[in-house]
């Protein structure tokens, strides 16, 4: 059964304000529900840096492989329609607000149809088949007792507002999500050693490790990854 928002929670909500300076300028930002006008800006930001920063995508020089583009494309603009992701705009113009960050969510429940990951392309079953691999590594259902939780499929911030603590404002923003929600867990693969150390300040901790090492024993190969990040971590969050 696919989780629905609850239709008695209010959208779209902000979330959060907060102030960062940058450039000896002060501006306001807020997180809210990524909503449909917003989703091309969005995904745009996803495709323009998720793919060519995020470790595994960037190796494999995933813009060189156009249906595993198209897929990671699509998983993000399905996963937005649950109306659950977050985005980060500048709070001073409501007409045209700027998108700085943006984190694609979706909850997984104990009740889905399981399914387990095949593709025949070979980049995407790279890609998605380490990914799906770390997630699996631990039964959160069990480990937690709870029969759903949030995760996530990508989370970028714009390289021009970078340095400003957005990426850990983002990642906090879900607990106030998981409480509206009925969610008690929110579990992420971290590929990256900058995303895993924001998951770290923001209070996550390390449920499984592997190393891109150990996984290219195991078939996954991104060609020269030890050189930006070691390992490849499922982090979670236990919602109070």
């Amino acid at each position: 059964m696919v989780f629905l928002r609850p239709t008695n929670m209010a959208y779209p909500a902000i979330w959060r304000r907060f102030t960062v300076r940058r450039d000896g300028v002060t501006t306001l930002l807020r997180i809210q529900d990524l909503t449909e006008d917003l989703r091309g800006a969005a995904l745009a930001l996803m495709e323009k840096y998720f793919m060519s920063d995020e470790p595994p995508c960037k190796f494999i020089g995933i813009h060189n492989h156009p249906r595993a583009v198209a897929e990671l494309k699509s998983l993000w603009s399905k996963s937005v329609k649950d109306n659950l992701s977050l985005v980060c705009v500048k709070d001073n113009d409501d007409s045209d607000p700027t998108v700085v960050g943006v984190n694609v969510l979706t909850v997984v429940s104990k009740a889905d149809k399981e399914e387990v990951f095949q593709s025949d392309d070979k980049v995407w079953s790279m890609l998605f088949g380490a990914v799906d691999l770390v997630a699996r590594s631990v039964n959160i259902f069990e480990k937690y007792d709870v029969d759903k939780y949030l995760t996530a499929y990508g989370l970028v911030v714009d390289p021009e507002w970078r340095g400003l603590n957005i990426g850990k404002e983002l990642l906090e923003t879900r607990i106030p999500l998981c409480r509206a929600i009925g969610v008690k867990v929110t579990a992420t693969v971290f590929t990256a050693g900058a995303s895993q150390a924001v998951a770290k300040k923001a209070g996550f901790e390390v449920l499984f490790e592997i190393t891109y090492e150990e996984l290219a024993k195991k078939g996954f190969v991104f060609p020269g990854i030890e050189k930006d990040t070691k390992s490849s971590k499922l982090m979670a969050l236990m919602i109070d």
